[in-house]
């Protein structure tokens, strides 16, 4: 744990200028996205949405965030269970406990409800191992993705689970002769707007007649639902990346689905 003077405060409509803070990295256009996520909060902080934001020292360097199953936007049904959609420290004060303490609030203020999230084997983002050593069991995998449960404080360890995967039901948008590639956009990430930017400007430098891109917007769990994905980059049905990627890195993607259809 550590010993500098840090404190863990609810997300407030006051602090949403605080709680983009800690993930927005010096030099990225996070402008839009940032917009989109604080309209986001503003409405669904009435509906339950809870967020927890780390200062150390007085500085915002950490957050974490869960929904009601109600409206979160992920595959996911069940009861009394709320899913953690992010929880991040910024690098440089990662290893001090932080973590924890973020997903304890955040667990303390879902009770009576249940914590579910995804954890990741392969991304640089929401490790399964951390939430494993935290005490969630694994559910389900899919896609290499881990669906992870943690029951509320006080309950019995062994209950049956609360929350389960949903039947697969994306259908991937095929054209022949064209590359499709679909951006799931989930607004809850200021990172999500950014990331359809650079696929679309990636794909325009590419070849824009060989290329179709479509923006899905998954902020909310009705489009979620209907569309079968949440948050991701896939290009004809198959993943090709989660997260923020540099644009060039983007571009040499695309370039290798292209190269390996022909």
């Amino acid at each position: 744990m550590s010993e500098l003077p840090h404190q863990i405060l609810p997300l407030t409509v006051e602090r949403l200028g605080d709680y983009l803070k800690p993930c927005w990295v010096p030099g990225e256009e996070l402008e839009e996205g940032a917009r989109l996520k604080r309209e986001l909060l503003s409405e669904q902080l009435e509906a339950g949405f809870i967020g927890r934001l780390l200062y150390v020292e007085g500085r915002p360097v950490g957050l974490a965030e869960a929904l009601p199953l109600e409206i979160a936007p992920f595959k996911l049904e069940g009861r009394d269970t709320a899913v953690l959609h992010c929880v991040w420290v910024k690098p440089d004060w990662q290893g001090r406990g932080y973590g924890r303490e973020l997903i304890d609030a955040v667990r303390n203020a879902a009770a009576p409800r249940a914590l579910a999230v995804f954890g990741f084997d392969y991304a640089g983002f929401m490790p399964a191992e951390f939430f494993l050593h935290l005490g969630f069991v694994e559910i389900e995998e899919r896609d290499n993705i881990k669906l992870l449960y943690l029951p509320p404080p006080g309950v019995d360890p062994t209950e049956e689970p609360r929350v389960h995967w949903l039947e697969r039901n994306y259908r991937p948008a095929l054209r022949e002769g064209r590359l499709v590639v679909e951006v799931f956009v989930d607004n809850h990430c200021p990172y999500a707007h950014l990331i359809a930017q650079r696929v679309l400007s990636a794909a325009r430098e590419i070849d824009p007649e060989s290329i179709e891109v479509l923006v899905h917007d998954v902020s909310r769990r009705e489009d979620t639902l209907r569309l079968g994905k949440s948050l991701g980059v896939f290009a004809d049905g198959e993943e090709l990346f989660l997260g923020p990627l540099p644009r060039e890195q983007i571009v040499e993607l695309l370039r290798e689905v292209l190269r390996a259809r022909r």
